[in-house]
């Protein structure tokens, strides 16, 4: 018997696919101290129980399968040097992000942001097609391949940055992060889609800002920590650059009073940009990656997809 500690809620129906692979489910309410150091599989994770298992000499833990496509708060030296697979949520919340990224920019290329605070009648028709807006998305994954896809339906230009610059189906052209102002000076839009990490970092600084006359819109949809927000800030009250989106802030929440609230030409989504009806929450539809590699685990300890590389950071 294999023992599944189920941070996420199961169903029914989960935990029956489970049993036919002879495994166990405890949960953070059920688990006793004995059975910590048998916890082969955590469905999720969380610190404080995470942490107690990781402190036990003879843990037996395995695999973590992270409830978030970033897993930057898992102690991954630790993990890395116990031999422990990450697999994480890449690709679960692709749709939805990339949805919302497109309304971000249809709120401001079409000029909904104007009219959703005007009280008067004044026709504004500084507006502009999706096709007249070129995209750079920085992370070619899977939410930035489906941002792509939804741009390109709407005829739009839309570049990548990857580490390499290796060519990514959806793109139009990509770029590697070491020469990314190759995509940057095709551009009207940037969105940051980036992991976070200690390379990316404040990625997105005063330096980086300094390189636009007018960038048309920011959008982050990937970690508060890229962005150095007082980069930001200057380059909107300098008009560098025009309009941002920002799913994602640091902290978060953000206090009432941060600037970033404060400045009319920012929308805030809150860390929602996830969101979506049937399969609601931020780990709605998680059993369904992890089920995937279910199999090939308990066949030789092997997966299939959605491996983290530890050294690395996703």
């Amino acid at each position: 018997m294999t023992l599944l500690l189920a941070v996420k809620a199961l169903t029914q129906e989960n935990r029956d696919f489970l049993a036919q692979y002879d495994i166990d489910v405890v949960t953070p309410d059920t688990v006793t101290d004995d059975q910590l150091s048998e916890v082969v599989i955590s469905y999720a994770w969380d610190n404080t129980i995470g942490n107690k298992i990781l402190s036990l000499p003879n843990t037996k833990l395995k695999w973590i399968q992270a409830q978030s496509a970033g897993v930057d708060y898992l102690p991954l030296p630790l993990l890395a040097k116990r031999g422990i697979t990450v697999t994480n949520a890449s690709g679960l919340k692709a749709l939805p992000i990339a949805q919302t990224v497109l309304g971000y920019l249809l709120y401001f290329a079409r000029g909904l942001n104007v009219y959703a605070t005007r009280t008067h009648w004044e026709p504004f028709t500084d507006q502009y097609l999706i096709s007249e807006l070129p995209v750079l998305v920085f992370g070619t994954g899977r939410i930035g391949q489906q941002i792509a896809h939804h741009i390109k339906a709407f005829g739009g230009k839309v570049y990548g940055v990857n580490t390499s610059g290796r060519p990514v189906a959806g793109f139009d052209e990509t770029f590697p992060i070491t020469d990314y102002q190759a995509g940057l000076a095709k551009a009207q839009v940037v969105v940051d889609g980036l992991p976070g990490t200690k390379d990316t970092e404040n990625f997105f600084d005063d330096h980086f800002f300094a390189q636009f006359n007018q960038l048309f819109l920011f959008i982050n949809i990937g970690r508060g920590t890229t962005l150095n927000q007082s980069a930001l800030l200057e380059a909107i009250d300098d008009s560098r650059v025009k309009y941002a989106a920002l799913d994602v802030t640091t902290p978060e929440p953000l206090p009432h009073d941060h600037p970033l609230f404060e400045r009319p030409q920012i929308l805030l989504t809150q860390h929602t940009s996830w969101g979506e009806n049937i399969n609601a929450g931020r780990v709605g539809g998680l059993f369904r990656l992890f089920e995937k590699n279910v199999p090939s685990f308990m066949k030789d300890q092997t997966f299939i997809q959605n491996v983290v590389d530890l050294n690395k950071g996703y």
